[in-house]
């Protein structure tokens, strides 16, 4: 079985990108992040970010959705939603929050805390 956070990332006006990563990817993923801040190189940062993050191989029955990301660069807003949380996950959060706020971004968080 493997754990997977949904994101869902939205660039532009077209169809988001919706992909999978691994939970053991994910604080690295959250920091990836900010790569797709900027409107001018978003979507050559968008190819990057899912080679580097998005799960490749074939999702199976057993797995199980824990958590879904979704990163909206026109209404600049990240909103995370996890059904349990872990301490590297929890710092990769505190530390992501920080700096999308720096930068004008809204940070919702719906997690358990630690």
């Amino acid at each position: 079985m493997t754990e997977c956070i949904m994101y869902n990332v939205v660039l532009g006006d077209f169809h988001p990108s919706t992909i999978c990563v691994e939970r053991s990817g994910f604080p690295k993923s959250l920091d990836g992040l900010l790569s797709l801040t900027d409107p001018e190189y978003a979507d050559e940062s968008l190819k990057e970010y899912i080679e580097e993050y998005a799960r490749t191989d074939e999702i199976m029955p057993q797995d199980k959705t824990i958590g879904f990301v979704v990163f909206n660069l026109q209404k600049r807003i990240v909103s995370v939603s996890l059904s349990s949380l872990n301490e590297a996950e929890d710092s990769a959060l505190k530390k992501l929050r920080e700096k999308m706020e720096a930068i004008g971004f809204v940070f919702e968080l719906d997690a358990p805390s630690l």
